[in-house]
């Protein structure tokens, strides 16, 4: 018993942590994906770890809209992990192995944002 309830005071305590010290600290002021990209081009590889970390701070800054459509943190996180594999096929299938400027940055993060993350009003 006592295993049982250490083991959800820690999952909790890294659910915390993660929501309000990591992922608010990296993005404080993003508001888009080009606020964290700063020097062009940029490795397809490495904007693809932005973008999961993008969408994982649209999901928690976005908690009252997705509230609004009955949609939690967590399901969104989930629907995220669900569909990531899947749009990066899709979205990223021709895309070069450098990204040259900001527009090509934007536009590819719209396209693997609305894939990945399909909820209406959720903005950076």
């Amino acid at each position: 018993m006592k295993l049982l309830l250490g083991s959800i005071l820690i999952i909790v305590a890294g659910f915390s942590i993660n929501k309000y010290v990591f992922s608010s600290r990296a993005y404080d002021g993003v508001t888009a994906v080009t606020d964290v990209i700063s020097v062009y081009p940029v490795n397809i590889f490495d904007f693809k770890k932005v973008m999961e970390g993008y969408a994982h701070h649209l999901c928690y800054k976005n908690e009252a809209t997705l509230n609004t459509q009955n949609v939690t943190v967590r399901e969104c996180l989930s629907q995220y992990e669900n569909k990531k594999l899947e749009c990066e096929k899709k979205v990223f299938r021709l895309a070069p192995l450098n990204l040259e400027t900001e527009v090509e940055v934007l536009d590819y993060s719209r396209q693997y944002t609305k894939c990945t993350l399909p909820y209406k009003y959720i903005l950076g």
